[in-house]
Parts: structure tokens; sequence; C-alpha cells
């Protein structure tokens, strides 16, 4: 039997918030972590250190992700703002949408909300208190694309690494895969 034993524990100050997501980047030497203070942190895994942190919404962080050429990250307020953040230059925005019709303040008391983003970058899924998700041009201008329906709010969102589909599960007790071709 193996035995499992903790690496490290990451440094999150005397008082720390709780942490609302967590990712790695593609080679799993940076993390980032989410958390209910409104802040992103991020580690350098190698050396177990906290290499920067920024104030990302005004209130708990949902969700975070890296960007696909790794030169940004996006994160998901429960104010229903999602914001794509520059690497290089700490605190600017890159990109915007307010997703508050689909993630309301109320939704996020039952359950935080995630987002994912496609293999190519370019289109981001959010989980919805609604039946139906929204789906995001990231640098782009057109928002009107949501998900098919389910019959309750959708809980779980992720797309395919390759292929052009994605899933969605729900409060219906559903999983549903669809492609978008």
């Amino acid at each position: 039997m193996k035995t499992w034993k903790p690496l490290t524990v990451l440094p999150l100050g005397e008082d720390p918030p709780a942490i609302t997501s967590v990712c790695f980047n593609h080679n799993g030497k940076i993390l980032a972590a989410s958390a209910t203070d409104g802040m992103i942190h991020m580690f350098d895994m190698s050396a177990g250190l906290q290499i920067t942190g920024w104030p990302a919404h005004d209130s708990p962080v949902s969700s975070v992700l890296f960007g696909p050429a790794e030169t940004s990250i996006f994160s998901l307020g429960s104010d229903g703002k999602i914001f794509e953040w520059s690497l290089h230059n700490q605190g600017q925005i890159l990109w915007s949408r307010d997703c508050s019709r689909f993630c309301s303040p109320e939704s996020f008391s039952k359950r935080m909300h995630e987002i994912s983003l496609d293999s190519d970058g370019k289109r981001l899924l959010v989980t919805s208190g609604l039946v139906r998700a929204p789906i995001y041009q990231v640098q782009g201008h057109e928002s009107g694309l949501r998900t098919l329906a389910h019959s309750a709010s959708i809980t779980s969102v992720d797309w395919h690494p390759t292929l052009p589909m994605y899933i969605t599960g729900s409060a219906d007790n559903s999983v549903r895969v669809t492609s978008i071709v």
C-alpha cells in the first residue's frame, strides 16, 4: 500500500482566507489560488513560496484558471464579473465580462461557480444559476451564445481537451455532452 504525505503547505499569511479554487500552469511549476478575500495568489512550486498576489475582485473569487498561452489568468468573482488578468503587467485587465445575470450573488450562497476555457482559449464557459449557461467569446464581443437547456441550474462545466465539445452537469442529475460543430 502506498503512503500519502504532504509535500508542502503554501504560505498565505497570519490570518489566511478560505481558498475557493486552485490550478496548476501547464508544467506544474506555478500554482494559482483564489480566495474569499477577493485575492489571487501565485506560488512557485519549486521554491514553495508565494511569488505574487493581487486583489482581483471586491468579493470572493469563485474560480481561477490559466489562459492558454500562460500569459494571463482568468477569474470569476461572486459578483458575477469575469476578468482576464495579464501575468506580465500585474493588475492589468485584458478582457472582462459581466455574467451576473447567470451567476447572481444569490446563487453563490448555494455553491461556488466555475469557469472553463476551450483548448484554443477562445471560448469561456461558465456555470449558471439558470437552466442555460453562457459561452463567452474571449477577446471578442460576441456573448450571445448559451448552452442547451437543462431542467435545473448548471453546476459544472468543462471543455473537451482537443475536440469542439463541452460537458455540462446540472442539479437536474444529468450530464450533457454537446458538440458545437
